[in-house]
């Protein structure tokens, strides 16, 4: 005995294969160049809060260099040192610290993303 269907047919629901591979390959493509560089964009936020310090506790400009090895050795910073830093004075006060420097994130292989960090404290 046969039975027939009368209504009709509904799509099956659900993520296909198609569906997991694509997830798959964005996941790849853009999560995990972020997860990497995270760590960096740590390290620039600890750079960014030591030369703040080194500007407000230094009148010079080897107070300052000075001032911001003690906090990067204390914050594990090892993109940047004192000596690395451009130090702007005027009538014997410091004006402003800036900095600037590249860190390459590996990513797959022989591939890496470069970054190029830069700040200024005024």
């Amino acid at each position: 005995m046969r039975i027939r269907q009368t209504g009709l047919k509904r799509p099956s629901r659900g993520i296909t294969m198609f569906g997991i591979l694509i997830g798959i390959i964005v996941l790849i493509t853009f999560v995990l160049p972020a997860i990497r560089s995270v760590p960096s964009l740590m390290e620039y936020q600890a750079i960014t809060r030591a030369v703040k310090q080194a500007r407000e506790r230094a009148s010079t400009r080897e107070e300052v260099a000075s001032a911001f090895d003690k906090q990067a050795a204390i914050d594990d910073i090892t993109s940047i040192k004192g000596e690395d830093l451009e130090v702007l004075d005027g009538g014997g006060s410091i004006q402003a610290v800036r900095f600037s420097y590249k860190r390459e994130v590996p990513l797959y292989g022989p591939i890496g993303l470069v970054i190029t960090y830069s700040g200024t404290q005024r």
